[in-house]
């Protein structure tokens, strides 16, 4: 698995983090109101604590521990090196398979580079180290975190995703009349999702409270049986397939994946296209980036009630 590189230049409009602060404090706010006592006691022990002393890049909005704490893995991939543990590159077309020839195993760096792993192999680990009576709290707060933010990530269906285009991050995408050219991964990330927040005068914190109202009665059915992050990571696969890259005008082509592929020969291939997104993407992709916001927080409770029952 290659180390996904997100490129800081001016071509693109935000940083590429799955998504951006406010999904991922949604995620945590939706997910928070499902906990059990016995789960909600040891998520706010372990994360008061055992507090993470890395700045946080997002503007301090939040009171919520979860809500706090869900952007934490995006503010230490670099240093801690786990920037492929926020993702793994389903080939763009294929709708059916083994998730798992798309990922490897956690394991050490090697000679000091990137740290191995996928989306799953990581929330896989997180579980068991929460569940571990050998690992210390200490190790319990950091999985925890890990755990808030990767559940959050697996549910932004371009984490599961690529067209050889690192998740939409190399489609150039003109967003409404935005100045810049943005791309396709930051439309998921928060464009689309900011736009709708502040069309509806919503704080982070009411849309979290509506889109938990919205979607409670398939909150059983989106339950069950959980974790089942294999079955999760290819519903948004296919939700990238039909919505994501579905509904662009024009859509890009499907290309083979290749690990090799390079971001400034891919965005010009698909620069020259002219992709624009405006009221009927934002139509068709808003309600989906709700939907899934709602399901990644009432799994993530899920997941927590299962461990701390």
């Amino acid at each position: 698995m290659f180390f996904r590189i997100f490129s800081l230049c001016v071509f693109f409009a935000a940083p590429a983090l799955g998504w951006w602060c406010e999904g991922h404090e949604t995620v945590a706010l939706v997910a928070g109101k499902h906990l059990s006592p016995a789960a909600s006691a040891a998520v706010a022990k372990l994360l008061k604590d055992y507090p993470a002393l890395t700045p946080r890049a997002c503007k301090d909005s939040q009171t919520d521990p979860m809500a706090i704490a869900s952007t934490w893995a995006d503010d230490v991939k670099k240093s801690e090196k786990t920037g492929s543990w926020h993702y793994m590159d389903i080939p763009l077309g294929l709708k059916k398979g083994d998730p798992e020839e798309y990922c490897v195993p956690i394991g050490p760096s090697v000679n000091g580079g990137e740290r191995p792993g996928c989306i799953l192999s990581a929330l896989r680990s997180a579980v068991n180290i929460l569940h571990s009576e050998k690992e210390s709290d200490e190790e319990k707060a950091t999985a925890l975190r890990y755990l808030i933010h990767l559940v959050g990530d697996l549910h932004q269906p371009l984490h599961t995703t690529s067209n050889n285009d690192q998740g939409g991050n190399c489609t150039p995408v003109q967003f409404f009349d935005e100045p810049k050219v943005s791309n396709l991964h930051s439309l998921w990330d928060g464009m689309v999702f900011n736009r709708d927040l502040a069309g509806k005068k919503e704080t982070v914190n009411q849309l979290a409270d509506r889109i938990d109202q919205e979607h409670a009665s398939k909150r059983a059915g989106w339950v069950k049986n959980a974790p089942e992050f294999d079955k999760w990571a290819w519903e948004g696969h296919l939700i990238a397939q039909k919505v994501s890259y579905g509904d662009l005008e024009p859509k890009p082509p499907v290309e083979k994946l290749d690990p090799k592929a390079e971001c400034s020969v891919e965005r010009d291939r698909f620069g020259a296209l002219h992709i624009t997104a405006g009221d009927a993407y934002e139509k068709e992709a808003a309600p989906v980036i709700e939907e899934q916001l709602a399901k990644g927080g009432y799994r993530l409770a899920e997941i927590l009630n299962i461990i701390w029952p």
